[in-house]
Order: C-alpha cells, then structure tokens, then sequence
C-alpha cells in the first residue's frame, strides 16, 4: 500500500473513531476542525517529518497529535510547549480511552500519560530515521522526541546522540535510560555522565545511579 494511502487510512481510522466522543469531549477537534489545525502546524518539524494530525485544542499551547508515518504511524504524540514532547500512546484507541478515564475522574489527559513512550514497533525504522534526521543537521528537535520510543539496544546509535554537539540529544538519552535502567546501558550512561556539558552530565549521574540501584534491595 502506498505511503500516502497509509496515512489516509490512519487518519479516516482516528476519525471514525472519534465521531461518538465529539459532543462528549469539546477539547477534541472535529475532522473539518482537525485540517484546519494541522494547517496551521504546517511548519512544525513532526508534522513535517511524521504526517501529524493535530486532535485536540484544549485553549492551551499543548496538543495530541496523531503521526501517520513511519517509524510511530499509528502513534499519539504529545506536543508539549513547556515540557517533554514525545509519543504517550500507541494508538488513536488508546487516546481516547484515556480522554474517557480523564473525564470521568476529573483529570486531564496529560495526567493519564504512561512514564514510558511507548516503543516504535519497528526500531530498525526508527534508528534509521533518527540517523537520516542527524545527517540533515536541521530535525534534532524530532530527534529527541523520538528518543523515548527507542529500545536503546543500538549502542552506536546511542553513542553518536550522546556524542553529537547538541547536548539535549545526549540528555534525552540519559533521561531515556533513566526511564529504562539496565545493567547493559551502563558505559553509555558512564559516558553521558562524564559529559562536558553539565545537563547532559547531570543526567548521566543520574542514569548511572538508576543502574547502580537495580541490584538493590530495599531496606
């Protein structure tokens, strides 16, 4: 199937699905509502680089966004203005699953998003696009957003994003490891930690210590 047909289906999926919560949830944005908006976004990189739909418009500078390209089609992303932008859901389903739990507890969405990124179902894709990304030298803001949908399995990759010149690239993947501690990410947290930059440093002591604490039992 053809990119472009790909990426129709996932949206006419995401707007069919939404229809009955319409009326429900004014946040969400009609289809009419969701072109327009996405419009508007045009000169943002993941709308760019991910065919991003712009689902929602809660009167703040915060928006779900829906990717329709490889390495997340399918994914939800959270655009967030002051915070972490990154994918929060796997699925167009699973957002409005949490659109329904926010609204019956009182919540908003952003306080139902996992601690976890979901990861990209295909890492060779998202390691591929994240070094196309890099070599263009203009996408490092897609580039950590993606960063939390890795496995971190790709060492190299890894130890170019915390090599690169762009220390929020090496802070991402600290922070990612952080998130994901292992045994096995230990050098490239000892590498992030012994960074010139101190954010990136900073992080990287604390992935190092996430580590350190995985074979410790609590007292």
């Amino acid at each position: 199937m053809p990119a472009a047909e790909e990426e129709r289906d996932l949206l006419e999926h995401y707007v069919e699905a939404a229809a009955p919560f319409l009326a429900l949830h004014p946040q969400l944005l009609a289809p009419r509502e969701v072109l327009e908006h996405t419009a508007q976004f045009a000169y943002h990189p993941l709308v760019q680089q991910l065919g991003c739909y712009v689902l929602d418009d809660a009167n703040t500078s915060d928006h779900h966004l829906l990717a329709t390209r490889s390495p997340l089609a399918g994914c939800v992303l959270f655009l967030s203005h002051d915070g972490d932008t990154r994918a929060v859901f796997d699925s167009a389903t699973s957002f409005l699953v949490a659109l329904q739990q926010a609204q019956a507890s009182d919540q908003e969405v952003s306080d139902l998003h996992p601690a976890l990124s979901p990861l990209a179902q295909d890492q060779d894709a998202l390691g591929a696009c994240i070094h196309r990304l890099l070599d263009d030298q203009e996408w490092n803001d897609v580039v950590v957003a993606l960063i939390p949908s890795l496995s971190l399995e790709d060492k190299d990759l890894l130890h170019r994003l915390v090599a690169d010149d762009d220390f929020f690239l090496g802070e991402a993947v600290a922070m990612a490891i952080q998130k994901r501690p292992d045994q096995a990410l230990l050098t490239m947290a000892q590498l992030a930690a012994a960074h010139a930059h101190p954010q990136v440093a900073r992080a990287g002591k604390l992935a190092v210590k996430r580590i350190h604490q995985l074979g410790r039992r609590p007292q």
